[in-house]
């Protein structure tokens, strides 16, 4: 028993481990008000937060039912603004109303608490169209991550268009001219959040790989690993084709140089 008090205790230290950022609301309301709906709206701006848990709060004023509903109410409120923005839904909400401990300056108390995790954002290297593949690996360290341009597929499928010649030439002289280069081939795919069904990412990092290896780059300097649609550069759904054309990607991670 003593045991399972302890994990439970640790897990629970774990999953409110996590940022927090609060609303504030006026009395027996449960939309923010213009200033608080601002405060949210920038918090909500950046693209790299994975939101965990919503709480709802009440002051202690009417019945403990009535401020069960009003909190939860709040909280619902301000989970259809973060589902509306970032498109996440799978987040916790709960109702605490009046039952926690109260500050005695009330309006602290009619608020919404909201868990958040800080995503890892990845080293790629910002895009520099005046650097070609070649210059950019130059300077590029272990670990950072650079996008192959203008490499493009057909619908679906791991084939190459012909326009997508130039860049595979290119990285295929500069892992020839460069025998300790090492490189991990990453597929990420567009418009779809969750499972990527068809494999497409994968598919696409695993044509890459088979095209080095069949003009005579070792296979030990190579490896391949698909992130489907969880590491976007813009918010899914996209909101135009550029934005979609972004997302669906291969990049190189640098492994050794």
């Amino acid at each position: 028993m003593i045991r399972f008090l302890l994990c439970f205790f640790l897990l629970s230290t774990v999953a409110f481990s996590q940022a927090k950022f609060t609303v504030y609301f006026d009395t027996d309301s449960y939309q923010l008000n213009s200033l608080e709906l601002n405060r949210l709206d920038v918090f909500l701006k950046n693209k790299d937060l994975k939101f965990i848990k919503i709480i709802g709060f009440c002051d202690y004023r009417a019945t403990n039912s009535y401020n069960d509903t009003l909190a939860l109410n709040r909280a619902n409120y301000v989970y259809h603004i973060i589902e509306k923005v970032t498109n996440q839904k799978q987040i916790e909400i709960e109702s605490k109303g009046e039952n926690f401990t109260q500050n005695s300056d009330l309006k602290l108390n009619r608020k919404v608490e909201i868990f958040y995790e800080v995503l890892e954002t990845d080293k790629t290297l910002p895009k520099d169209d005046k650097k070609n593949l070649s210059q950019q690996v130059s300077t590029a360290k272990v670990g950072d991550k650079l996008i192959l341009k203008n490499l493009h597929f057909y619908n679906r499928s791991g084939i190459f268009v012909p326009e997508s010649r130039p860049v595979l030439e290119e990285l295929l002289k500069i892992m020839l001219a460069n025998p300790n280069l090492k490189i991990e081939i990453q597929g990420h795919i567009c418009c779809q959040i969750g499972t990527d069904v068809e494999d497409t990412a994968k598919v696409r990092a695993l044509a890459v790989y088979n095209y080095l290896i069949n003009n005579g780059v070792n296979k030990n300097r190579l490896s391949y690993k698909s992130f489907g649609s969880s590491k976007p550069i813009h918010i899914i759904p996209e909101n135009n084709e550029d934005e979609r054309n972004e997302n669906r990607r291969v990049e190189i991670q640098i492994i050794a140089n």
